[in-house]
């Protein structure tokens, strides 16, 4: 068992290292997309060192950087590029495929809320 003074200090030692896992996990992020416009393989390894740290630690992947990232290939995705995005506001939202592996990830998005935010003509 751990004495009174470590327990209390868990807390602030947690978000120390969140905080650094996720300044790392951006980093590398940033680094992905720069490399998936020319080395794919090394891109692909930067995106598993990032989610590696994002599991590791707790820490969770922003919505923002989940979005761009293959769950099948493990690439970063840069639209027109290595990805299509499409918008269907009526069946099922936003569409996001993979060029490299054909993965195919859906994002609803109701009509009414793609008509608010100017998603849809």
């Amino acid at each position: 068992m751990g004495s009174k003074s470590a327990r209390r200090n868990y807390g602030k030692t947690r978000n120390a290292v969140a905080s650094v896992a996720s300044e790392r996990f951006q980093i590398l992020i940033d680094q992905a997309k720069k490399m998936a416009l020319t080395d794919e393989k090394l891109s692909r390894r930067y995106v598993s060192l990032a989610r590696k740290i994002s599991s590791r630690t707790k820490v969770r992947i922003p919505k923002e950087s989940k979005m761009y990232l293959c769950k099948g290939c493990g690439l970063a995705l840069i639209p027109g590029h290595n990805a299509k995005i499409r918008l269907h506001a009526h069946t099922t939202g936003i569409v996001i495929s993979c060029l490299s592996c054909g993965v195919v990830k859906r994002y609803p998005v109701s009509a009414k809320t793609a008509a608010s935010k100017g998603l849809v003509r």
